[in-house]
């Protein structure tokens, strides 16, 4: 555990030096799936078993933090992330402890949650695949296609200038105001549910808990519905539209 400590220092303290001297804390968007990425595959490389479990968990979650921070990067690569240009500018001088804050605390606590059920499923060496870890890979792939579809939509039709302003409100995003959101948190409920296979992945529980209440109730939904309040267009779409869990219109 020392050299995966040192790992994970060493890790944040580059991310937090490279959002000082970009002086750009979007680059944060990278952080904490660069982390969950790493100790995974420190953990499916240290404990050595590479039985089927650990393949398949190392897989998908390598799978997540790729596609996760391709996008993160097509869509913020030149620092236009509204949510860090708005923390920044609020903070001033304060810039540099609110990155520290950013890097270390909440995506370093972020990252190591998220791996646990990983670390856990690494761990064990029992062998096979049951039935939980045929039903969790299924949902995952459900989630997986929820969070790549959206984002992609989301990107085209923000690409576009014509839809400056307007609001998306066809394909995935007809059911659902964050159907990204919802493929994001079925992912890791899912990876919870091949945690479940073996004999102690029930205490990771904290994992799909930790990435659903960020999303329902902290850096999520709640940021983005705000940011949207004055939108009369928006304000129209909420009003028909399930906020997270793809349904029909009202």
């Amino acid at each position: 555990m020392m050299i995966l400590a040192i790992l994970i220092i060493a890790y944040l303290a580059t991310m937090f030096a490279i959002v000082n001297i970009k002086k750009d804390s979007s680059i944060g968007n990278f952080t904490w799936g660069g982390l969950v990425m790493l100790i995974t595959l420190y953990s499916f490389i240290s404990y050595g078993h590479f039985l089927p479990r650990h393949i398949l968990v190392t897989t998908l979650i390598m799978l997540w933090g790729i596609r996760l921070s391709t996008y993160a990067y097509l869509r913020y690569k030149k620092g236009t992330d509204p949510r860090f240009i708005a923390w920044q500018q609020k903070r001033g001088h304060w810039a540099l402890l609110f990155s520290f804050g950013w890097i270390f605390i909440l995506n370093g606590f972020m990252g190591f949650i998220m791996s646990m059920p990983a670390i856990e499923i690494n761990a064990s060496s029992l062998p096979g695949l049951t039935l939980l870890d045929i039903i969790g890979t299924a949902a995952w792939i459900i989630g997986f296609l929820f969070e790549s579809i959206s984002d992609y939509q989301l990107y085209v039709f923000r690409k576009n200038p014509a839809n400056h302003g307007k609001v998306l409100n066809s394909g995935l995003w007809y059911y659902s105001r964050h159907p990204n959101y919802f493929g994001e948190i079925l992912m890791w409920w899912s990876i919870y549910l091949i945690a479940l296979s073996v004999p102690t992945g029930y205490v990771t529980i904290i994992s799909p808990l930790a990435v659903t209440i960020t999303l329902l109730f902290v850096t999520g939904i709640p940021w983005l519905e705000k940011a949207m309040a004055h939108n009369p267009a928006y304000q129209e779409y909420k009003k028909h539209t399930s906020i997270l869990i793809p349904w029909f219109k009202k």
